[in-house]
């Protein structure tokens, strides 16, 4: 009930199917199989309440071990495999020795070697600094962030759209060149160059090859599509943040309001001490909010109060 598209003014159609008229069993189609008409009826919820509560309902918590819930589950994904983060602790760790890992790490560190690892303690600290500035930012300079917002977004938008369409571009390239292949190695079997053995394994590969490639391609296909209609909704941005003159301490409620996704990066650096100064270890982390995606909040205030203080030389 709470993931129906229908309750925001659009029709839905071919949600399933039958194999033939004579079956009685209902199959249900993949999502990418719908077709949706959009606004064919007035809608009954605000498209932005919709999206954040799929957004709270994808980011679920669970109770760990120890019957405590952490803010963050469902939000933090490794920025280089795009795992899921999971929160780590035990009944003897201090609260600032709790951290989050890279799942993938977790499984295995072939397919991503670096821990990832990020303190749940400076986590909060930096989220929370990041959503007072926002909330200051859309407050004091409305106008200037429906603009940049709005410009920030199509950069975004623009680059990832051309990302997702070269790769779909490859993978369909090469299906088509598996095809070429699997007429090859057919006609090398007939005439007796390629023993069946070897036909059975290679035809093997390169259909498993294929059929990862086509699954790849829906996927893709599907977010080229989503991006191409895709728009920023400033405005229940500022909504949200209208709510809030100010934040003091973070729950999993404002996370949700605000935030779709937090990548963090693996650290840089080595601590350590050179020439009497110390040298930390550097780690960054991409907050990408709801409905305008990632946007430096910081960078913006700092940049306005440099064109005031511009501004104020220029006067005297």
């Amino acid at each position: 009930m709470l993931e129906r598209v229908e309750y925001l003014g659009h029709t839905v159609n071919f949600r399933t199917k039958k194999q033939s008229y004579k079956s009685k069993k209902t199959i249900w189609n993949d999502p990418s199989e719908w077709a949706i008409f959009e606004n064919t009826q007035e809608p009954i919820i605000d498209e932005s309440v919709f999206l954040i509560v799929q957004n709270i309902r994808q980011s679920r918590r669970r109770p760990n071990k120890m019957g405590e819930m952490g803010m963050f589950p469902g939000l933090l994904f490794c920025a280089d495999c795009g795992a899921t983060m999971y929160q780590c602790r035990t009944n003897h760790f201090k609260p600032e020795q709790e951290y989050y890992l890279c799942s993938t790490y977790r499984k295995d560190r072939t397919i991503c070697d670096n821990t990832h690892l990020i303190r749940t303690m400076p986590l909060t600290e930096v989220v929370l600094e990041n959503l007072r500035e926002a909330i200051s930012y859309v407050t004091q300079y409305k106008d200037d962030f429906i603009r940049e917002a709005a410009e920030t977004d199509m950069r975004t938008r623009d680059k990832v759209l051309l990302q997702k369409k070269d790769a779909l571009t490859q993978a369909e390239k090469r299906i088509a060149e598996l095809d070429v292949i699997f007429k090859r190695i057919y006609e090398d079997n007939i005439s007796g160059k390629l023993t069946d053995e070897r036909f059975i394994k290679l035809s093997r590969d390169y259909e498993l090859e294929q059929d990862n490639l086509k699954s790849t391609s829906k996927i893709l296909r599907e977010e080229v599509r989503q991006h191409e209609k895709c728009r920023t909704n400033v405005k229940s941005f500022i909504a949200i943040a209208d709510k809030y003159t100010d934040i003091t301490e973070l729950d999993a409620t404002i996370l949700n309001e605000f935030i779709d996704k937090i990548l963090v990066s693996k650290t840089s650096g080595k601590r350590g001490r050179r020439a009497g100064e110390t040298i930390a270890k550097v780690q960054e982390i991409e907050i990408v909010y709801n409905f305008i995606g990632a946007f430096d909040f910081g960078k913006a205030i700092e940049q306005e109060k440099n064109s005031s203080r511009i501004a104020k030389v220029g006067i005297a």
